[in-house]
């Protein structure tokens, strides 16, 4: 049908590609491409994607500044039930204080692309370079990652499966540093510990080399619980 989807979202979450919804969505598309002056810009239909709200498409689909945005109506809801958890957004009525509908986030793909490319980047550049100066661009990456994007990351599968792909790719590149791949030589404490401790400083989002046992404490100190472990 060669109309463009959001297909970062559950397959209930789409745009339905109804006839009277696409076309609408391709007039509209066609009305503001001939608008715009060709001189100044242009739109292309192969990278836009036109979201239609109506009576067969509850969801309002979207992107902006990084992230994936859903907009679902309390009226559109399964009994208009509100979701809590993080990664959702309540979006309020200014002047009756009703909450009208929620914003559902998650990361978009050419973020995590630029996330990845900064990580190669950093593994090409890393020649002769100290262990710590690698770790340090490494946390600068990520903590620049986890301030912007929040509780979206959790929400976004495909990134935290990225997280862990990446933290391993730095830990691979220390290692071969040494001329060695034994896990026995690189215990998580090598990596992780505080440099005041002896270790790297090194920060995880995936917690892959945290063993089971370990994480009984965890349960002791933290009250919401674990949100994202990947092993």
């Amino acid at each position: 049908i060669g109309y463009n989807n959001k297909k970062c979202w559950p397959r209930d979450a789409r745009m339905r590609l109804m006839k009277h919804d696409v076309n609408l969505g391709r007039a509209v598309f066609w009305e503001l491409q001939n608008r715009l002056p060709r001189s100044i810009t242009s739109l292309e239909w192969e990278n836009s994607f036109v979201s239609v709200y109506s009576k067969d498409n509850p969801n309002l689909l979207f992107d902006l500044c990084g992230f994936e945005v859903r907009i679902l109506p309390k009226i559109r809801t399964y009994n208009e039930q509100f979701v809590n958890k993080d990664g959702v957004w309540n979006l309020q009525n200014e002047i009756t204080k009703e909450r009208t509908a929620q914003a559902f986030l998650r990361v978009d793909q050419d973020s995590m692309n630029r996330f990845e490319n900064r990580i190669r980047m950093i593994l090409m550049s890393s020649g002769s370079t100290t262990f710590t100066k690698i770790v340090n661009k490494w946390n600068t990456s990520l903590i620049g990652l986890m301030t912007y994007f929040r509780e979206a990351v959790i929400h976004t599968k495909e990134l935290l499966d990225l997280l862990v792909r990446c933290e391993n790719k730095i830990q691979t590149r220390i290692k071969i540093g040494l001329n060695s791949k034994m896990p026995q030589r690189f215990p998580p404490c090598t990596f992780y510990t505080p440099k005041e401790l002896g270790g790297l400083g090194m920060l995880s989002m995936g917690h892959v080399l945290i063993p089971q046992s370990d994480l009984r404490y965890s349960k002791q100190t933290t009250q919401a619980g674990v949100t994202h472990y990947r092993s």
